[in-house]
């Protein structure tokens, strides 16, 4: 089975028209039943008649290219393969579409918008997912935390700058999930040390703690944090949702 994404998408109604409620109805009623919509479960919507919003979560094969390329097809110039009537088209054509989907902790996310007129979204993928703890960290300003402050960050996670040193080593606990003490040597940009919250086989408070130890041999070759099971859950909930992090996209088709 292929991997499953989640979508969302928010379709507002041009509230300058008739509402055409039959036309509404055909539209939820075909994403409802549409197996684009609904690869690993159904598709759910809510219509708000006074707002004239239409908000849909469904799931897509893979991504949910598929899904927006089924909207854009609906609204297209041509007249062939398409599943809506006239009115419904006309409809969608005229609404304003914001939306994306994801696959949490795959390493993708995208968003895509549409104007009132327009038979194409505007499509942005996120270009930092794959980013290491070193480019992570500087993203969401951690280096300019003071020693021992703490600061949230995106999906609720805490960031704690324990320690900082002059040779620009950064000594952080991170707690969302899970919690990880990780030590980044900034100059050279490497991830030098960490450990995970209670499953630590050692626990250090101190930049000097972690380097005497690795000096005497007391730290034992453990796995490393992009081997960790829990490292792209992490760095999405960081910087999944940040807005700088997503570029338009040019023709690109995630397989």
């Amino acid at each position: 089975m292929a991997n499953i994404a989640s979508g969302f998408l928010c379709i507002n109604l041009d509230k300058d028209s008739e509402l055409n409620k039959s036309a509404v109805h055909e539209i939820i009623n075909n994403l409802e039943n549409n197996d684009l919509f609904s690869y690993g479960g159904d598709c759910h919507t809510t219509f708000n008649m006074e707002n004239r919003v239409i908000d849909l979560k469904f799931t897509g094969k893979w991504s949910c290219d598929s899904c927006w390329e089924w909207i854009e097809n609906e609204i297209s110039d041509g007249q062939n393969n398409v599943e809506l009537s006239l009115e419904a088209r006309t409809i969608l054509l005229n609404s304003e579409m914001s939306g994306g989907s994801f696959e949490y902790s795959s390493r993708y996310r995208d968003r895509v918008e549409k104007k009132n007129g327009a038979r194409k979204f505007e499509r942005y993928h996120h270009t930092e997912l794959d980013s290491d703890w070193p480019r992570v960290l500087e993203i969401i300003g951690a280096y300019n935390l003071n020693q021992g402050d703490s600061k949230y960050c995106g999906n609720d996670v805490k960031i704690t700058l324990i320690e900082k040193s002059e040779a620009e080593k950064y000594l952080f606990e991170i707690v969302g999930n899970d919690g990880i003490t990780i030590l980044i040597d900034k100059e050279y940009e490497e991830v030098e040390f960490f450990s995970v919250g209670e499953f630590s086989y050692v626990r250090f408070e101190s930049i000097n703690e972690i380097l005497e130890a690795s000096d005497n041999g007391d730290l034992e070759p453990g796995e490393q944090i992009w081997e960790w099971f829990g490292n792209g859950e992490l760095i999405d909930d960081l910087i999944g949702q940040k807005d700088n992090c997503f570029r338009k996209k040019k023709g690109h088709k995630r397989k």
